[in-house]
């Protein structure tokens, strides 16, 4: 696990071009603290900051093939190395180390682009083949690791972290319209279109390759399977998915330096806590984080995973003092981002660290086996839905009227309101309007200004949702899939723990798992309107039915009470201060609005408060004005 950098001059002043590359290897330093290298070859440098896993002697890059004539920055893993090392020894290729880098190189040499499909691991990398002169840079099927490119006139860039291009003054300090949308309404930038205008993303399962002749060209080598939908044994099913997920784990838990797993309570994390201490010699260090509210609170449920398999645990309590660190975090976020687990995903990697180097993580279940209440939700909707209006109407604003004085409910009876207006949608839109969980299109339309004020770039992102032949829960899934999975959850997880140096790995990101159960009939994956219902069959042997099939609780962050009571004058003192950059983007009277509904319980705004308190704190980390938040569309 690492970070790199690449600038390819087109005719900057090699001086230039030095002092570029060294202000982007110093702001990514941090993804890799063991060690650097840097080299120039030509009219290309790359520099590398290492974190140490596999072969802690060797794997030392920028590495370059015995001819000098490829030149490789290589982040991530690749489980599968020694296998496709043995599949390579037998075609006549000799290694000098054990790492997975060498066998990465020598397996481009021996297939070019050819050996991506063999490849079983999460990474981004950059090749300069210096007889050619041409740059190609890849990236994993599912999104894990990232990889930002930004071009101009005199250079092309290329960097883990879009901090880098930012600290060699290559990206323009103006948002992208789109991304900017995107942000305000799902929390988060969605598609290749980084935030920053001339920034892009190169996307996951994609290949990019540049020659001064013929420019930028990218094209895909993996997509993941549209679901199917074929196959409808839940048995079969689960047996079958337990085996993958069990090598899955097995190739994960390969490294030459501690590794522990994190451990919230759920069915993800628990099952690959169960698979890890089924395959390792020793106990295994598991890791939670919680909340003093036991509403939020899953510590229990970790606690007895961790006893059940005897496990060496160890915790953290989020409390609201610990918002002290969001300055930090919304600058390592590297764009503006709102998804509230990135708080207690920061404290659970520095926990994380100061006892192993590896962490192993139940992300993707929820992707791959159907776990999301929105699955569960469409069935429930579409009876509302055939309720009579003017019977929905009165509910809606019964449980409006009740809010104020429910206090503790008030936020619940405020979302059942909320659900029952969006079960008259039709199911696409339905499912649009739950993802646009910071501000609805409505909202935008009437306060936005600015980039934030262009609706159409809004609604670029749900693209999947429109694909004919799908039915509305597998269009659903593969938004998750191609979507929220990379630039949300990969995006926080990648982000938060690497400002620690923790490498987190994903079993339930195996591309045959995940590919396993997109032809999985959503009727077997969700028997009995039970979510999940595969995996949890499938773990019957390793954890009680109580465990296994209580309701499913949630990562959630209390900031809705957080914000009316502890935090309440913090979020006053940043939203309203009198040079607050969110004014640029909805206006000071708007912002005062949400905060006084929120304050009083009229209306549910905590996501929406963190959103903009999250924003303004990146736009001020990366030294944006408010002319650069307010530029026309």
């Amino acid at each position: 696990m690492c970070g790199f950098v690449l600038a390819f001059s087109k005719g900057a002043p090699a001086p230039l071009l030095a002092r570029r590359l060294a202000a982007m290897e110093a702001a990514i330093r941090h993804r890799g603290p063991d060690e650097a290298g840097r080299r120039e070859i030509g009219p290309v440098a790359i520099a590398h900051c290492r974190l140490a896993i596999i072969d802690l002697d060797g794997g030392k890059q920028p590495m370059a093939s015995r001819d000098g004539r490829l030149w490789l920055a290589f982040n991530g893993e690749i489980y599968n190395f020694r296998e496709i090392r043995r599949e390579l020894e037998a075609l006549g290729r000799r290694f000098e180390e054990t790492s997975d880098t060498e066998v990465l190189l020598q397996a481009w040499q021996q297939w070019g682009a050819a050996c991506l499909p063999r490849l079983n691991g999460m990474f981004a990398f950059v090749l300069y083949d210096a007889e050619q002169g041409t740059v190609t840079a890849a990236r994993d099927r599912f999104g894990e690791k990232p990889l930002y490119v930004c071009e101009t006139d005199d250079g092309l860039y290329l960097a883990s972290e879009l901090k880098a291009l930012l600290a060699a003054g290559v990206a323009e300090r103006r948002v992208h319209p789109a991304a900017l949308g995107s942000f305000l309404t799902l929390g988060f930038v969605a598609g290749e279109q980084a935030i920053l205008r001339n920034v892009r993303r190169l996307a996951p399962g994609h290949l990019l390759t540049y020659a001064p002749r013929s420019g930028l060209v990218q094209r895909r080598w993996y997509e993941p399977p549209w679901p199917t939908e074929e196959l409808d044994d839940a048995q079969a099913l689960a047996e079958r998915s337990l085996d993958l997920l069990r090598d899955a784990v097995r190739l994960r838990l390969i490294a030459d330096v501690p590794v522990g797993c994190f451990l919230s309570g759920g069915v993800d994390s628990s099952a690959v806590v169960a698979l890890a201490a089924e395959a390792s010699a020793g106990p295994v260090e598991t890791f939670s984080v919680g909340f003093a509210d036991p509403r939020y609170d899953e510590r229990p449920h970790a606690r007895f995973v961790a006893e059940r398999f005897g496990t060496r645990h160890h915790e953290f309590v989020l409390e609201p003092q610990s918002i002290e660190v969001l300055e930090r975090i919304a600058w390592h976020a590297d764009e503006p981002f709102a998804d509230q687990a990135a708080l207690p995903t920061w404290f659970l990697s520095e926990l994380t660290r100061r006892h192993v180097k590896v962490a192993l993580s139940g992300d993707g279940g929820d992707e791959v086996f159907a776990g999301y209440d929105v699955y569960r939700s469409h069935a429930l909707s579409e009876r509302v839905r055939r309720l009579p209006r003017p019977v929905r109407t009165a509910a809606v604003a019964g449980l409006r009227a009740l809010a104020p004085a429910a206090r503790a409910r008030a936020l619940g009876l405020l979302r059942l309101a909320r659900n029952i207006e969006d079960a008259a949608l039709p199911a696409a839109e339905r499912f649009i309007a739950k993802q646009q969980t910071v501000f609805r299109d409505a909202f935008l339309d009437r306060h936005a200004r600015g980039p934030a004020a262009c609706r159409a770039s809004r609604h670029a992102v749900f693209a999947a949702l429109r694909r004919p032949g799908l039915t509305p829960l597998g269009a659903m899934a593969a938004w998750q899939q191609r979507v929220s999975l990379p630039d949300d959850m990969l995006h926080k997880v990648d982000r938060m723990s690497m400002a620690h140096g923790l490498e987190v790995r994903a079993p339930f990101l195996d591309h045959r798992l995940a590919e396993l159960m997109n032809r999985a009939a959503f009727a077997a994956k969700m028997q009995g309107g039970r979510q999940k219902f595969v995996l949890r069959r499938a773990l019957e042997r390793h954890l009680p039915a109580e465990f296994l099939w209580r309701p499913k609780q949630g990562f959630r962050v209390p900031l809705g009470h957080w914000f009316k009571d502890d935090l309440a004058g913090f979020l006053r003192d940043r939203l309203l201060a009198p040079r607050a950059l969110i004014h640029a983007v909805l206006r000071r009277g708007v912002v005062e609005t949400l905060l006084a509904e929120h304050a009083r319980g009229r209306r549910d705004w905590g996501a929406a408060l963190w959103a903009l308190l999250m924003f303004e704190l990146w736009a001020r980390a990366c030294g944006l004005t408010a002319e650069d938040l307010a530029a026309d569309a």
